[in-house]
């Protein structure tokens, strides 16, 4: 039996505890302390919680997956991240923060000009904001194809400071939106009018402009007698673009023009006046937008086609597509390059990309490390397939309610922590106001009572919009870098909800007409108008308070991670949940103390993953993006909990090879980048080969019945899309969507391309493309350099085990006029190394159905009209000798389960044997000896071939294997075909088999005995002869 620990469980044994170290990760994220000039008041450092929100558990991969449209309240399913996880993420957000982002907001809140250095970094940053979209929209238009206008040409002269140049595309002022919102808090973006979107826009024209002119006549007027950017120069321009609009919109409010909302709207109304402009101008129309690509698929953006109140109002820019452009043809390529200056003459400089990296940080989290945190904006995505309903929101708390550890309100809490700033109830001050104010009595205690919310201001008053903004902001965006752990805030779902709206987003005050007494530096109660100090009643709730009374709704501030499991984990399984890589983000964020925490060594070596599975998906994805509940990547979420199940059997970890550390199964959704109901894939690469009169599904599908027609388009279109031009990029598809996945993972988890294993799952016609890929694929896979450009051609890693679900390769094989052969110099553990080289039994690469794999499965149920069998390509007559195999039940029969409970009740009858607990090791049958006419008869040398073949294939020396169906004498064929395709992911039976033939150890000699070829009891003499 192994030793080794399954994934998601930590072994019972003592441990080393944990030193809490700079270099551990449960030690606490470094917090401002006193005397830091981010703090100069001395205010205590608030330990801040994250919270997530998801149906899938990220933290217990054996709990029951929950629905999706789960009907409880958000509120009540949040879960805090684990202590390992919560100081990576507290570190990440806290390394967000800086002085220009603080400084910034606080001058844009008090309604105060930016100091003389804060302005010059300011013109820095939009200089060189202007800058990098500069060189980003020429080299997108340089890649695109158009025959028709291109970029105004710059002849060296400015426009006129009045005038406005029009956009090159509608994407421009979206990606200038996000460029702002990535360098500027959004109450700076409100206020400052510097940072006017559309005037950057204008700027980010004259340096294309500017850029072109370089490139076609040398150094421009402008920038002959400076060899930089000319960032002031850039931040003047922009002032004045911002002047001119300023005067222009007072003329146009004077003159009764359109509104201001009107003329916000730059990148439609300018895009429609191109042709307007004259020559006078010295401009020429500008090349219009191409229309944003159709994104049917779930490519990483599912929500961009659900209908939100923060959408866009352009599509999502094509600029930030997964897909990178390229050109049809060289010369196209060329002349285009020409025309516009190239990104390698005008790269951005490294402390601008090192900026924009650090605007954001991703945080791996959970147990098996799946998910990421995006930080600042908080929120949770998968890592390895695009969101599917599973993008959750998370939330950073700092003040609780004390009797449950729930989180209080972001906004409330701010509030909390306002008041906490201003009142500093952590001094002895405060506790010998309490003390007096309890003297005094009710008229004292309203002295200490504060107010939760500051009074509304007056609407006609002028000074009402200095207050709008509160102390603390609860803007995820703000909260992170204008402040130093102090503001509580909450991701949305929303990519863009309420970043460039010109007031700030107005909700309801939750306890409105509250008042807050603060006891000491954790304790606080909220208490309502009834319940707060007044002389008038005699109320006297602070005295109450001091005695240790609760009054109102208590809050701590910080959260107490003990506390929280008393309430809310009573009944938690012994099992502790570790993570695999736990201690990485922990390190990446925190100190540099050279003292290792052993238990986190202990931990981390302890919970490796060894086997990587991945599941390659068959027809029907298309259908997917309809029906959710159809998609492949719920499937296997609960496909992986089930392994990680059974992995814990007492009857699979007898079998499991030393070393063995769990399995990680992982989807391929190749199909969700792909389009060919139009014509093929709607890629900028193929619009180029696109004739004008080309036609779609769409054109040539009748409108009778659409839901049908809908249903077989959706389902079966996939089988003549690859077996006509569309194969080479469907498996082209495949081999990315493979390749991506398991760079990731090695990118997560270093050290597994070296010591892992890699293994294939395929269903329906993804098996046939994964035969595909593997039958051109190298005998010996070069060695993974994740700085080498993604490959198409092949896989990137060693496949081991090849799963074969439900498949029709057979069938393809016949048309291929193929067959199944071992790939020559394969040498897999255990076996002939003559064999290995023989010309009769091995192949070469590039012959299809010569597979560069250790072992072949072709698993199959029995009513699965598309399953086809393989052992006969092997060699006919060698299949029709073999008996008919079946994967072992992984539940026992009616009579085992009598047995075990008779020997229960019987004293001093013997245990059950292993058989009985795990099928597997079930004795095959005593063969039959061959009658003397058999063997007159019989064609040994081609029997002894095939076996040999078989071997090299699969170490159990066959390749099929029939799922049992279960149904017993009410058995319906026909009515269990209707189910038999999709029935694999949920079956038990094939869900052992894999457990124990990807955990085994390798070798034909460590196979299991219920697994190994049979020869059937009688012989077929015609097919022999």
């Amino acid at each position: 039996m192994s030793s080794s620990i399954v994934t998601g469980f930590s072994d019972t044994r003592p441990s080393q505890p944990h030193n809490f170290g700079p270099r551990c990760r449960l030690a606490p994220a470094k917090k401002c302390c006193s005397g830091d000039a981010a703090n100069p008041h001395g205010i205590p450092p608030v330990a801040a919680q994250f919270f997530y929100s998801s149906p899938i558990p990220i933290d217990d991969p054996l709990s029951a997956i929950a629905v999706a449209n789960d009907p409880r309240p958000q509120r009540a399913a949040l879960q805090p991240f684990s202590p390992g996880d919560n100081n990576a993420l507290e570190a990440a957000w806290l390394g967000l923060a800086t002085e220009q982002y603080a400084r910034n907001h606080d001058h844009a809140r008090r309604r105060r000009s930016p100091s003389p250095s804060l302005a010059n970094a300011n013109a820095r940053e939009l200089a060189a904001i202007a800058r990098r979209l500069a060189v980003k929209h020429a080299d997108k238009h340089a890649r695109e194809v158009s025959r028709r206008d291109s970029v105004p040409l710059f002849d060296g002269t400015e426009l006129p400071v009045g005038d406005v140049a029009p956009l090159c595309c509608p994407d421009l002022l979206v990606d200038v939106g996000l460029a702002l919102r990535g360098s500027f808090c959004a109450v700076a973006r409100r206020r400052q009018p510097m940072l006017d979107p559309q005037a950057i826009a204008q700027a980010v024209m004259a340096e294309m402009q500017t850029m072109r002119y370089e490139s076609s006549n040398g150094p421009s007027p402008q920038s002959r007698n400076s060899s930089t950017a000319t960032s002031m120069s850039l931040g003047a321009l922009v002032s004045e673009r911002v002047m001119s609009r300023r005067d222009s919109l007072a003329q146009t409010r004077d003159s009764h023009q359109p509104s201001t909302l009107e003329l916000s709207r730059g990148a439609r109304v300018q895009s429609q006046n191109v042709g307007r402009l004259s020559t006078e101008q010295n401009a020429i129309a500008t090349v219009p937008a191409k229309p944003p690509l159709s994104d049917a698929g779930i490519s990483g953006k599912p929500f961009i086609r659900v209908g939100t109140p923060g959408t866009a109002i352009f599509s999502q820019p094509s600029s930030l597509s997964n897909a990178v452009p390229a050109s049809s043809t060289p010369v196209q390529h060329e002349e285009r390059r020409a025309s516009l200056p190239s990104c390698e003459t005008a790269q951005p400089s490294p402390q601008q990309d090192k900026q924009t990296e650090t605007n954001s940080v991703d945080v791996p989290v959970g147990v098996s490390r799946l998910h990421e945190v995006a930080l600042p904006a908080l929120q949770m995505k998968p890592i390895y397939w695009s969101p599917v309903n599973d993008m959750a929101t998370v939330l950073r708390a700092t003040w609780f309610y004390r009797d449950d550890m729930r989180p209080v309100d972001p906004s409330v809490a701010n509030q909390l922590e306002a008041g906490f700033r201003e009142l500093k109830p952590h001094t002895e001050t405060w506790n010998d106001e309490l003390r007096c104010a309890v003297e005094v009595g009710p008229l004292g205690e309203e002295k200490v009572s504060h107010p939760l919310w500051p009074k509304m201001p007056d609407p006609s008053s002028k000074e009402s919009d200095d207050t709008t903004d509160p102390f603390l902001s609860s803007d995820p965006f703000c909260a992170a870098r204008c402040f130093h752990g102090e503001a509580a805030a909450e991701g949305t779902l929303i990519p863009s909800a309420n970043e460039d709206n010109s007031s700030p987003l107005h909700t309801q005050r939750k306890f409105e007409q509250y008042h807050v007494i603060y006891k000491d530096e954790k304790n606080a109660f909220l208490l309502k108008p009834s319940l707060r100090p007044s002389a008038y009643y005699g109320r006297r709730p602070v005295a109450k308070i001091i005695r240790g009374m609760t009054i109102g709704i208590p809050v701590v501030r910080g959260f107490d991670y003990e506390a929280w499991k008393s309430k809310h984990q009573k009944k938690r399984p012994q099992q502790q949940i570790a993570s695999p890589k736990q201690s990485s983000p922990a390190n990446r964020y925190g100190g540099g103390g050279d003292e290792i925490c052993l238990a986190c060594k202990v931990e981390n070596d302890r919970s490796q993953v060894t086997d990587l599975v991945l599941v390659v998906h068959g027809i029907g994805q298309k259908l997917a993006e309809r029906v959710e509940n159809y998609h492949f990547t719920h499937a296997i979420n609960a496909f992986r909990r089930a392994i990680n199940v059974d992995l814990n059997n007492d009857a699979v970890r007898a079998v499991l090879r030393d070393g063995q550390n769990g399995i990680m199964v992982l989807p391929i959704n190749w199909r969700q980048d792909l389009s060919f109901e139009d014509g093929g894939p709607m890629r900028e690469e193929d619009k180029a080969n696109c004739p004008v009169e080309s036609f779609g599904l769409k054109d040539i599908e009748p409108r009778t019945i659409p839901a049908v027609r809908s249903m077989i388009s959706d389902v079966m279109f996939d089988i003549p899309f690859y077996m006509s031009q569309h194969k080479s990029k469907m498996v082209a598809a495949l081999v990315k969507e493979a390749n991506r996945v398991y760079r990731l993972w090695c990118r997560n988890n270093p050290g597994f391309s070296e010591r892992g294993r890699v293994h294939l799952i395929a269903h329906s016609l993804g098996t046939v493309m994964s035969v595909e890929v593997l039958s051109r694929q190298p005998t010996i896979v070069p060695n993974l350099q994740l700085a080498k450009p993604l490959q198409t051609q092949f896989f990137e890693f060693d496949t081991k085990n090849l799963f074969l679900l439900g498949s029709p390769v057979a069938f393809f094989l016949l048309l291929e006029r193929g067959a199944l052969l071992p790939r020559r110099g394969r040498l897999k553990p255990g076996a002939n190394v003559a064999d290995a080289t023989s010309g009769d039994v091995v192949g070469d690469a590039g012959k299809f159905g010569c597979l560069a794999v250790d072992n072949i499965y072709n698993i199959l149920a029995r009513e699965d009209p598309v399953a086809y069998l393989l052992n006969g390509t092997i060699d006919p007559m060698f299949a029709s000798s073999l008996k008919t195999a079946y994967v072992p039940s992984a539940s026992p029969s009616f009579l085992q389960s009598m047995g075990t409970a008779v020997r229960g009740f019987v004293p001093g009858a013997s245990s059950a044997p292993a058989t009985a607990s795990n099928p597997a090791f079930a004795r095959p049958p005593t063969m039959r000896l061959p009658s003397q006419l058999e063997l007159e008869v019989h064609d040994f040398t081609r029997e002894e071939i095939a076996e040999r073949k078989a071997l090299l294939l699969n170490d159990n020396g066959q390749v099929d294997y029939f799922l049992k169906s279960g149904s017993g004498p009410l058995e319906l064929q026909y009515l269990n075909m209707l189910s038999a395709h999709t029935s694999y992911w949920v079956n038990q039976d094939l869900i052992r088999m894999l457990c124990e033939e990807i955990g085994r150890r390798p070798g034909r000699e460590h196979t299991l005995p219920a697994l190994r070829a049979v020869k059937a009891t009688k012989r077929n003499l015609a097919a022999s002869g």
